[in-house]
């Protein structure tokens, strides 16, 4: 009981440090800024929603309802329970003793420290809901139900990665015994699949980075005139420019959805293939790498080539990764099920960048999470199957020669 509760407290140490590394230099602005009227508290309020929204929580104020998460910022938390989590999981007492005989889901459980790691999990949703509570006395307070799968999600996702490094590491003899347990359960095919759906994401993330670094540099001057435009002076300036590279990450994943063909939705403004639709847009500089309205430069469809040659490489890897006798359906079955892992990861970042302003014209800010996702399996299946094909075929032939 005292190492669950030990584990239910660092949770909770979590969500205090993720608080203050947000508050800090919230407070430091506030200090600066000679323009500021809010008051110390309603500073700390203020600082407790930004924390509350990198979890993708939703700020109800008086004149409407604040959903976006920055995803940059969201790394923030999950960087400081990752920390905590490896104390949790990784530093109790039988880590070090040989491996023990699992025979069954509750010993494997209980060598990957899995009560802990639930009990850390657990501290961390109540401090969240609580620190969120506070700011119901304020003028901007959390809706607590919308808090609820971020504050899951963050130290759940942190465990996992605390279990996958120890998987490639094998450090700690129980934990690494109680993966294998859990990896020899895993199917192999979806084994498989893995590090080529990985590989396949890490360049869909080069692509969409390259992607919004060009856009800016392009529009670089539209950028700096609405910059001009606000007349935020050199705290507003500074906060502002800070508030959109925590939403880099975000951006990337619009410009995914563009590349599937899903398009970037920005209130009242769609941008597609084809054409760029007119309306209002919050005075944000880095909105203004958006196109002008009207018809786009012939041709773009082709973007979708990105998401087709990320599936083209994750069909060969998963022909490569089938051993050299598999039949044609065993290696379209892993490039399938690769397909699968990175339209459901699609989805889930789609989810977690697209936010919103309700009521008002900015109801959706980013993309149609299960479009992308739908558009996404179609383009990066349709090319791993096409790969596998190939590799398959190509090795028959070889085969055939010698």
């Amino acid at each position: 009981m005292a190492e669950l509760a030990v584990a239910a407290l660092a949770g909770v140490v979590c969500v205090l440090l993720g608080v203050v590394a947000v508050a800090l230099p919230t407070v430091v602005a506030w200090i600066a800024d000679e323009r500021s009227t809010a008051g110390f508290w309603q500073t700390l309020g203020a600082a407790v929603d930004v924390w509350a929204l990198a979890h993708r929580a939703e700020i109800r104020t008086p004149d409407a309802d604040v959903v976006l998460a920055p995803l940059l910022l969201t790394a923030l938390p999950l960087l400081i329970c990752w920390w905590a989590a490896r104390q949790v999981v990784l530093n109790r007492d039988e880590m070090f003793a040989r491996v023990p005989v699992i025979g069954g889901w509750r010993a494997a459980w209980h060598a990957l420290g899995g009560s802990d790691a639930s009990a850390f999990v657990l501290g961390y949703l109540v401090a969240g809901l609580v620190v969120g509570h506070a700011t119901s006395f304020g003028l901007a307070p959390v809706f607590l139900p919308s808090l609820v799968t971020g504050a899951v999600l963050v130290p759940l996702v942190a465990v996992v990665l605390v279990w996958w490094a120890e998987h490639r590491r094998e450090q700690h003899p129980a934990v690494s015994g109680g993966l294998r347990w859990v990896e020899a359960r895993t199917p192999v095919l979806l084994r498989r699949a893995l590090p080529a759906a990985g590989e396949a994401l890490v360049g869909l993330t080069a692509a969409t980075l390259l992607l919004v670094l060009g856009l800016l540099l392009v529009r670089w001057e539209r950028v700096l005139t609405l910059y001009g435009a606000l007349d935020a002076g050199v705290v507003g300036t500074s906060v502002l420019t800070l508030g959109q590279l925590l939403a880099l990450p975000n951006l990337m994943v619009w410009a995914l959805g563009w590349l599937t063909g899903a398009g970037v939705t920005v209130g009242t403004v769609h941008v597609g293939w084809s054409s760029s639709s007119a309306g209002d847009l919050p005075l944000l500089p880095v909105l203004g790498a958006l196109p002008e309205p009207g018809t786009l430069p012939p041709l773009l469809w082709g973007g979708v080539l990105v998401p087709v040659l990320a599936g083209c490489w994750l069909g060969h890897r998963a022909a490569r990764a089938a051993s050299r006798l598999s039949t044609w359906w065993t290696k379209t079955q892993i490039a399938l099920l690769g397909s699968l892992l990175v339209a459901a990861t699609g989805l889930l970042l789609g989810w977690l960048a697209t936010g919103g302003l309700t009521p008002g014209l900015l109801g959706t800010v980013g993309v149609a999470p299960l479009l992308m996702a739908g558009l996404l399996l179609l383009e990066v299946g349709g090319g791993a199957v096409l790969a596998a094909s190939a590799s398959h075929l190509l090795a028959r032939r070889r085969v055939r020669v010698r």
